[in-house]
């Protein structure tokens, strides 16, 4: 038995997952991965790609939660507390990456977090989450505000949790940033402390797992990146936009959000509105301007 700490849960997993904070052997379990055989109802297309595989989905009435990734591994998620994993490859690096992704995320749903496709840094006292649609630049933007001085919450996956108050919080996830090569070479990362990831061709894996701290994090500032292709500057998300942009950023298979699940994931995004400040802003792409950018607001955030 591995024991993992990610999005503030203790973590007793059988298999071994090598992204993850390792945790000291203890009988607290919020979440324990086990290895079975199980059978799955008929499922769905969904949205969700990884490494150019399609995810399929399922939920049951009792709201147990199936993913397929043909070749990989089938996963069972259960109440919240229970991740069962039907392996499809002797691959343990591929079952890992599968594992901490989605699959985890179906977890998290379920425990009731609020979830954006987006990275997040603390940045000051405060976490900004970077999200917007694939290529949109949220890993690299994470990259430039790390290298400013920021410090890695999440990257892919962001997991959101509410105050008695409605406070809105970013829980940390593990030490992991993925990015591209030319990431790399543009915000000149140290490549001897960079790790190739089996996901994506010259991709690397910035990991500070010794400094990485799992104390959640006021959400202070949401960033919907995008490419400014109608020249419009950068403004604050009109509240109109709050719910169906958060809606867009869903990382899990949107069959989850139906119903009563989906006025829930509404008033959710709604909350986060109230908590942090919400901009729609075109990432810098010229790397030398993103850094200044990451610079002057590090500076600033600092300061206050």
């Amino acid at each position: 038995m591995h024991f993992y700490k990610a999005f503030g849960l203790s973590i007793h997993s059988e298999l071994e997952l090598t992204e993850l904070c390792q945790d000291h052997e203890t009988q607290t379990q919020d979440l324990r991965i086990v290895v079975s055989n199980f059978s799955i109802p008929p499922l769905s297309e969904t949205h969700i790609y990884r490494r150019k595989i399609r995810a399929l989905f399922a939920v049951d009435d009792a709201g147990v939660a199936y993913l397929n990734w043909e070749g990989v591994a089938n996963f069972k998620a259960s109440n919240g507390n229970l991740l069962e994993v039907d392996p499809l490859t002797d691959d343990p690096e591929l079952l890992s990456l599968f594992t901490v992704s989605e699959a985890i995320g179906l977890i998290l749903y379920q425990l009731n977090f609020f979830l954006l496709h987006a990275s997040a840094v603390k940045i000051g006292n405060g976490a900004w989450c970077f999200t917007g649609e694939p290529g949109a630049g949220k890993s690299t933007t994470a990259a430039a505000f790390i290298k400013a001085g920021g410090t890695l919450l999440s990257d892919d996956l962001t997991a959101i949790s509410f105050g008695a108050d409605g406070a809105a919080f970013v829980v940390p996830a593990y030490p992991q940033l993925k990015i591209w090569d030319n990431t790399v070479s543009g915000l000149n990362y140290n490549r001897a402390n960079l790790t190739p990831v089996t996901e994506g061709v010259n991709k690397f894996a910035y990991q500070p797992k010794e400094d990485f701290r799992h104390e959640k994090i006021r959400l202070k500032q949401v960033l919907f990146l995008h490419k400014n292709v109608s020249g419009e500057p950068d403004a604050p998300l009109p509240p109109m936009s709050v719910a169906t942009e958060s809606l867009a950023n869903f990382p899990l298979p949107l069959g989850l959000l139906e119903g009563q699940a989906l006025k829930e994931h509404f008033e959710d995004s709604f909350k986060c509105a109230k908590s942090a400040e919400m901009w729609t802003k075109e990432r810098p792409e010229d790397f030398g301007k993103l850094e200044e950018w990451a610079r002057e607001v590090f500076e600033k955030e600092t300061q206050d």
